[in-house]
């Protein structure tokens, strides 16, 4: 692939004192094949639809060990990467970190090739929140705040330090295989009662112990805390929709009663499914953004 080929167009761009926000995208052929070695350290995050199915391995430290790039990934200053996947248009909103936050970020010892496969897949809710207000703040033209863009630079690398903690802490393997991570998420798409801990690891073949150890090394929390936020996901999400009655949106989360389901949705947002879809309303009404009532995603 040709140079120009590698180099993206820029969307957007917010220079900061430690580094730069920007939104670039490509337009690729059909297949790409590309080897690539960036000089500083980049979160990246694909945006829809414009994103494309990728591999990849590092062919200076292990060639032919290839992995699964993801939507949320992580590419290290001075590591080359061959790249391959389908082409088409990409667009990708990436934070860029001057060296002197990439080091506080990174720290001193260089990861295993492990950790560095992990993070070409990363599975972390925190650093995709981020990512997702990074996102809403560029697309503010108008309100856009440098101040706000440059904290959440900041936030970035003190979460990928975590990130890289838990991960060069987690004894070889102690990552979640991706195989069962799927199998949880389409566990929890079934619907029905929130699944115990027991269920997933015996859907995983692992003992209850290891799916948790597991399962934060990936994700940085708890597997219960993942499917309370997920079962607490859905339902705001069928609240949301005015149509459904409250009663059937119980039954569908696995609850036999309206007044189990209400008890456990206050207990986890602090208001009742009538009032939450009623404050729902109001903000899409008004064009307001509800997700800033104490939201969590999955």
């Amino acid at each position: 692939m040709t140079q120009s080929h590698l180099t993206p167009d820029a969307v957007d761009r917010v220079v900061l004192t430690h580094g730069r926000i920007e939104v670039v995208e490509w337009r690729w052929p059909d297949i790409i094949a590309f080897t690539l070695t960036e000089q500083e350290l980049m979160l990246e995050m694909s945006l829809p639809p414009y994103a494309t199915d990728a591999s990849a391995e590092f062919p200076e430290i292990a060639p032919g060990r290839r992995c699964f790039v993801g939507t949320l990934f992580i590419r290290l200053p001075g590591v080359a990467i061959e790249g391959r996947g389908e082409g088409g248009h990409i667009r990708v909103l990436r934070i860029v970190f001057d060296e002197k936050l990439a080091r506080s970020a990174l720290g001193d010892e260089p990861p295993s090739l492990e950790v560095m496969q992990g993070m070409l897949d990363i599975r972390s809710d925190s650093l995709r929140k981020i990512m997702s207000l990074t996102l809403r703040e560029m697309n503010s033209e108008e309100e856009r705040s440098e101040e706000s863009l440059a904290a959440l630079q900041t936030l970035a690398a003190v979460e990928i330090s975590r990130l890289l903690k838990r991960q060069i802490q987690a004894s070889p393997g102690g990552r979640l295989a991706a195989w069962r991570y799927r199998r949880i998420r389409e566990r929890l798409s079934q619907g029905g009662a929130q699944p115990t801990a027991g269920e997933l690891a015996a859907l995983c073949g692992i003992s209850v112990r290891h799916l948790n150890r597991q399962f934060q090394a990936l994700t940085g929390r708890t597997i219960a805390d993942y499917v309370t936020n997920y079962w607490l996901e859905q339902a705001k999400a069928m609240l949301a929709d005015g149509e459904i009655p409250i009663k059937n949106v119980a039954f569908a989360l696995g609850f036999t009663h309206a007044n189990s389901f209400a008890r456990a949705f206050g207990r986890a947002t602090g208001e009742t499914p009538t009032q939450y879809r009623q404050r729902k309303a109001r903000a899409d009404d008004q064009g307001v953004d509800s997700t800033e009532h104490a939201s969590t995603s999955v």
